[in-house]
């Protein structure tokens, strides 16, 4: 008794507008609701870089901080959940936080 297996071709199926504009709709409403609801923190200027971010936490509950001094190198990218702290000699944050 022999087996005999068929194998076609399947071709791939068409997407219609209507349907990829529903994607396309999901990916920016899903994109839009990760943003945080603040991108930048002026009342936290002068204060101490741990006040500083307890403040901004309850904005942004699951950011990142790196706490740098002023005029001190970083990397150009942008990171959505980091927000940049830069501290003068004194240590109190000397420019506005903002998110990247």
């Amino acid at each position: 008794m022999a087996i005999t297996i068929e194998i076609t071709a399947m071709k791939p199926k068409r997407v219609s507008g209507a349907c990829m504009a529903l994607l396309i709709l999901f990916l920016l409403f899903a994109f839009v609701s990760m943003a945080p609801a603040r991108l930048k923190w002026s009342e936290v200027v002068g204060l101490k870089p741990d006040l500083a971010e307890k403040r901004i936490r309850k904005d942004m509950p699951t950011a990142k901080f790196q706490v740098l001094k002023v005029g001190q190198a970083v990397t150009m990218d942008f990171i959505p959940w980091r927000v940049r702290i830069f501290v003068d000699s004194a240590g109190n944050v000397a420019r506005i936080p903002v998110v990247g």
